[in-house]
Parts: C-alpha cells; structure tokens; sequence
C-alpha cells in the first residue's frame, strides 16, 4: 500500500491464480491534517477490465482508463485477470466476481454504484460478470457495465482467438460464452460503444448484443463511430492512436453512469 498525494495504491491478489488487482482509492483529507478539507465518504466504484485476446492483459486500456474514471471521482479497480493456460486452473468470471465483492467491501464505496467497463476481451469479460458473476459471489452484482468495442459471440463474427482461448477449445461452451444469447431481464445498464471500420472485431458482436438488450428492455445505449481501427482505448496520441471523432466515447459513458448511477 502507497500514497501519492490525494490518491491511496492497493495492490491485491484474489483467486485461485492470484489475478493481480490494482486499486486507486482517493485519499481522505478530512483527517485531522486537513481538518478543512471535506470529502464524500462515500463513492461510485469502476471495475476496469483491459483487453487482450484472453492471451494477455493490455496496458493501454489498464491504466489511462483507471485515471480518467479516477479524475471523475470514482475509486478504481484495475483487474490483471488469468489469461492463457492459466484459465485452465482460474475463471476469469470468478475473479472478476470478487474484484468487484472487494470493491463494495470497501469502505469508501457505495455499493449500490458499482460498474465494470470491459475493452475487447475484457468486454467479453465484463458482459460475463454481469451475467454470471453472480453465480460465483452474491455480492457481484453490477449497477451499470460499459462494453468498448466487445468480443461478444462465440458464432459468426467472432474473434477467433478469443473465443478459442476462453472455451479453451471446447466447442460445446461456445452457447455458454456468447454474451448476446444470455441477456436477461437482469442485466444492469449497459454503455456500448464501437468503430464500424474494426478489422479485428467486427461491429456485429456491438450490434447483436445491444439487440439482445432491447429484447430484454434493458436500458441500454449504444455508440458505433464510422471509423478507427480496433484497441482505442481513449483514442489518444498518449494511448497508442489519436482518432479525434471517437474520443466524446469517454464524455458520453460518463453522461450515462450519471444517469443511471444517480
């Protein structure tokens, strides 16, 4: 545990393959140092999931995220979830099930306003969490999720590599795993947003998970932009590709959670 000035460092290990969880916690200066400055005690928490294939876990959609989400006066969790081989041994879903038990534990927490957001796989990820996680942890339960440009299905339009690496292979898990076929009437609110022009995963995971949104009237939102390639994150220079028209993504998802997180 460290500090940086108004910001407090947890890092933690949870599950079986002790997945990494890294926390950013505002620091209370309503202490008897600071006897002026008042904080609220309680906060909106993000679960940030990165993407990366189920092969690895992506830096640009880890951090830069976190302290967005950090500036906007959330407490922050990032998930450097099991990935490869090691999902043999370690559900991701559980692991992302009890990062966000940990969050609410926390005292700074509300726990009625807890979301995750999920990139790429990690979108995959968190529309699992929203769906399953609860059968791993009652405490799991999201109010909101943000899926950025998803890996959504298992059939056609699917990210070959992702779903190979979460099914492990096993063809008969590909229903299991295809988010848009297990939306019910339970799933929090949902923020999507994705490129038309991603070559890697195509916007038809976005469409026909927001499809099955409005199916089960979900509240629900979704975003595609006409251009930019796959993995923006916050589509700035500083993340690996600027793309100017895509970076309002991060002012509307915070427009939605303040409609829906209220």
């Amino acid at each position: 545990m460290c500090y940086y000035k108004a910001m407090r460092i947890i890092e933690k290990k949870i599950g079986r393959k002790d997945a990494g969880l890294r926390v950013f916690l505002h620091h209370d200066f309503s202490s008897e140092d600071h006897e002026d400055m008042v904080f609220p005690t309680k906060r909106r928490a993000v679960l940030v999931i990165p993407g990366g294939a189920y092969i690895r876990v992506s830096e640009r959609e880890a951090e830069p995220i976190a302290i967005a989400f950090f500036n906007k006066g959330y407490e922050v969790a990032i998930l450097n979830y099991s990935v490869g081989e090691d999902i043999r041994e370690s559900n991701p879903i559980e692991e992302a099930s009890l990062a966000i038990s940990y969050l609410k534990s926390l005292e700074s927490v509300d726990s009625e306003k807890v979301c995750a957001i999920g990139f790429s796989a990690g979108g995959h990820l968190a529309a699992m969490l929203a769906e399953y996680g609860k059968n791993f942890n009652q405490d799991a339960e999201l109010n909101a999720v943000i899926l950025a440009y998803p890996v959504i299905t298992m059939g056609e339009h699917a990210h070959a590599l992702s779903r190979d690496m979460i099914t492990m292979g096993d063809e008969s898990k590909r229903d299991l795993y295809s988010a848009e076929k297990n939306v019910t009437s339970l799933f929090p609110p949902c923020f999507i947003w994705s490129t038309r022009s991603d070559a890697s995963v195509p916007v038809e995971n976005s469409l026909m998970m927001y499809s099955s949104l409005v199916k089960n009237g979900i509240y629900s939102e979704l975003h595609v932009y006409p251009k930019g390639r796959h993995g923006l994150s916050l589509a700035t220079r500083e993340t690996g590709v600027e793309e100017e028209y895509v970076t309002s993504w991060i002012d509307e998802c915070f427009r939605f959670l303040d409609s829906v997180l209220c």
